[in-house]
C-alpha cells in the first residue's frame, strides 16, 4: 500500500488540486457511498518486489496505482484529471518517508457515467517505484 500512500500524499498536498477537491476527499481505497463529490480514489492495481541478488537488504518495489476521479459534472471531471496529472510529475525524491525512485504516468482510462446518483468518472494510472 506504500504506492497508494505516496500518491495520496502528493495529491493531498497539492494546493491547486486541493482548491477544487478537499484533501479529506482524496482517499486511499474506495470512495464510500453517499460521499459528496468531487472525490478521488487511489488504489493499487498490481505490484512487484524486485529482490537484490543477495536476497537481503532493500528491495525495489514497483506498483501500478490507479487514481480515479469522481465528479458531478463532465467539465469538472476533465478539470480535475488535469490537476491530478499536474500534481504528479515524474520525480525522484523522498515522499512521505518513502525513497521514491520514480512516479511515471502510465495511461488514462475512458470516461464513465452513472445515472443514479449522477457520477462522472475517469482514471489515470501511474507506475510508482520506491525502495522498501
Amino acid at each position: 500500500m506504500s504506492g497508494v500512500a505516496i500518491i495520496r500524499h502528493k495529491l493531498a498536498n497539492d494546493a491547486a488540486l486541493t482548491a477544487v477537491v478537499a484533501a479529506s476527499k482524496i482517499m486511499a481505497g474506495v470512495v464510500p457511498l453517499n460521499t459528496v463529490l468531487p472525490a478521488i480514489s487511489i488504489r493499487q492495481i498490481s505490484g512487484n518486489e524486485v529482490s537484490t541478488i543477495k536476497r537481503s537488504g532493500n528491495e525495489l518495489v514497483v506498483e501500478r496505482i490507479q487514481v480515479s476521479i469522481l465528479t458531478a459534472t463532465y467539465p469538472q471531471q476533465k478539470t480535475i484529471i488535469e490537476l491530478v496529472k499536474n500534481a504528479l510529475p515524474c520525480i525522484r525524491a523522498t515522499v512521505n518517508g518513502f525513497a521514491v525512485d520514480s512516479i511515471e504516468q502510465n495511461s488514462t482510462g475512458p470516461d464513465f457515467y452513472v445515472e443514479e446518483p449522477v457520477t462522472y468518472e475517469q482514471s489515470v494510472d501511474y507506475i510508482v517505484r520506491y525502495v522498501n
